[in-house]
């Protein structure tokens, strides 16, 4: 009796210790928000979010992020800031369509077609009126282009004075050449910040690894996207290259892109920005 009176407490423990380590079914919730105007394209169905729950502190503001590649996954597992998962709120918002590019790197055209825009804007409404608290947007590789699809407006309509900050991690900014399935070496800059038609006023983070050298993200390309946001932008916008993880093919592996070994780093960094830019 006594053996079974220790398993069972032995039990609890581990239950109690899974449930106040944040990592409980009860700390993600899946939300579909219902997009029936004809803005939308009501027949793509509900837009598709997920939201991770912090530490319950109400003075943190939350993060939505826009994932990369096809941009249609939700989970936080694979995306760069999964280590500030249960010490910020964070809203993953999918895209309705598989994002794409005509060359397969650069110019995500599909993260500027109207219902896409329109979508995520619904999603931002939807839960700062649910958490009431300031929201900061950030995507990872095919995400900055929905980033900046989102941000596209002008002095009218400003959509950035909906979020208190940017944070871009990795985003692919240009467009590498290929034939016959290799790069040529040809690559071009083709980010279009100019959709922004009007003045930001954002604390904004470009995240990049130094050793991230894959032509459609390079940090020489990153450089331009800064120095064009600057240029939108009244407030700091910074481009930091980080430096941590395990050292891997720099080009082809995708490794350094997704920050794969230096995901602590990430958290370290957008964490201190975030908090060191909130009001």
């Amino acid at each position: 009796m006594s053996q079974l009176r220790a398993v069972v407490i032995l039990v609890l423990s581990v239950l109690m210790n899974f449930v106040y380590s944040g990592q409980s079914f009860s700390n993600e919730e899946t939300i579909p928000i219902p997009c029936e105007v004809k803005e939308c394209k009501p027949e793509l169905g509900s837009i598709s979010t997920k939201w991770y729950k912090g530490d319950g502190d109400k003075n943190k503001p939350v993060i939505m992020f826009y994932g990369g590649g096809e941009g249609t996954y939700i989970g936080l597992d694979y995306q760069p800031i999964v280590n500030l998962q249960g010490k910020f709120d964070i809203i993953m918002v999918a895209s309705p369509i598989p994002q794409s590019s005509k060359n397969r790197q650069g110019y995500q055209y599909t993260a500027f077609e109207d219902h896409v825009i329109y979508r995520q804007k619904v999603a931002t409404e939807y839960y700062k009126k649910k958490l009431n608290r300031p929201i900061w947007l950030g995507g990872s590789s095919s995400g900055g282009p929905r980033m900046i699809g989102t941000l596209a407006g002008d002095e009218k309509t400003r959509p950035s004075d909906t979020y208190a900050g940017l944070i871009f991690a990795s985003p692919y900014v240009a467009r590498a050449e290929r034939k016959d399935g290799r790069e040529t070496g040809s690559v071009y800059y083709n980010m279009p910040v100019s959709k922004i038609g009007y003045k930001m006023n954002l604390p904004i983070l470009i995240i990049q690894h130094a050793r991230d050298l894959k032509a459609a993200q390079h940090p020489k390309q990153q450089k331009y996207f800064q120095n064009d946001l600057v240029k939108k932008n009244s407030n700091k916008t910074e481009l930091m290259l980080l430096t941590e993880g395990l050292p891997m093919t720099t080009a082809f592996d995708g490794g350094h892109h997704w920050f794969s070994t230096n995901k602590e780093e990430v958290a370290r960094v957008v964490s201190k920005f975030i908090l060191d830019n909130t009001k």
